[in-house]
């Protein structure tokens, strides 16, 4: 009853929406923000909702930057997952009830606060499940964008010690790769260049866009030596070197967790196991 004179409350009287953050938010959403086709928004009751929900939050002042970088790596809109998340959760919520039904039928009765305490803990984790999802899926993505950017960088690298121009590697080299991340970045290199901006605003900018550090340093390093081929190959290099070292590092700490766990694991078998052996000595000095 709180929770729906509340939700009342807002719905009657929305928070006031500060001028300046909304232009803020407006200028940082408006470039490769994933939209729908007009025909697929107005047919799937999912887009619909999702739209309800985002506008609602948008009148709370409720940005989800985190969750929309997050989606932007994925491929996701921010309606569709709020959709998503209101449908498992509702979803979660009447599970519990249709069973008690059935086991009605069956001849078995439960308290009915029984299921509806049940029902909400369910909308609670299925509520949170796709959060989860999505943030897990992003930082697999992140972690590939990070390889193909060391790969990336290396083949621009030799591209220019080849002889080529700087406006002709970029892009030859992300032709040569093959998956999703150099699809990204050669998309990347093609709209700086319809929209008249240099790649490395563009890396930049795309950093910013899936929260990822090493791209948002990439462009604001390589802003400053512009077109200086030598320098840009340098820089290159020297950042590819330092990514590489960076990985190797990482891999070589989730070995020595897998260690550590197997190690965890085998102590947790030895001492089950000695339990086992025990178990009858200690009950037959017991029972004497």
């Amino acid at each position: 009853m709180g929770l729906a004179l509340l939700l009342l409350g807002l719905a009657v009287a929305p928070a006031r929406t500060d001028l300046a953050a909304a232009v803020g938010r407006w200028e940082s959403q408006r470039h490769y923000r994933p939209t729908l086709a007009a025909g697929a928004a107005r047919s799937d009751p999912r887009v619909r909702l999702g739209g309800f929900l985002v506008s609602e939050l948008r009148q709370l002042d409720i940005t989800m930057t985190k969750m929309r970088m997050d989606l932007e790596l994925v491929g996701k809109t921010l309606e569709e997952h709020l959709a998503g998340k209101v449908l498992l959760a509702a979803f979660g919520l009447i599970l519990p009830s249709l069973l008690s039904a059935v086991l009605i039928l069956a001849g078995i009765t439960l308290p009915w606060s029984v299921s509806g305490l049940f029902g909400l803990c369910l909308a609670a984790v299925f509520f949170v499940l796709p959060d989860v999802a999505v943030a897990q899926a992003a930082r697999r993505r992140r972690d590939e964008l990070r390889r193909a950017l060391s790969c990336y960088l290396d083949l621009v690298s030799m591209s220019l010690a080849g002889g080529r121009g700087i406006p002709e590697a970029l892009p030859t080299a992300a032709q040569i790769g093959r998956g999703w991340a150099f699809e990204l970045i050669a998309e990347t290199i093609s709209r700086a260049r319809y929209e008249g901006t240099t790649p490395w605003e563009a890396f930049a900018n795309l950093g910013e866009r899936v929260d990822l550090p090493e791209l948002r340093d990439l462009g604001g390093a390589l802003t400053l030596v512009a077109d200086d081929g030598a320098k840009v190959r340098d820089s290159l290099s020297a950042r590819a070197a330092t990514q590489r070292r960076r990985q190797l590092a990482e891999a070589e700490g989730e070995a020595e967790k897998g260690d550590q766990s197997i190690g965890i694991a085998q102590v947790v078998l030895a001492i089950g196991f000695l339990l086992f052996l025990a178990y009858p000595a200690v009950i037959n000095v017991l029972v004497l």
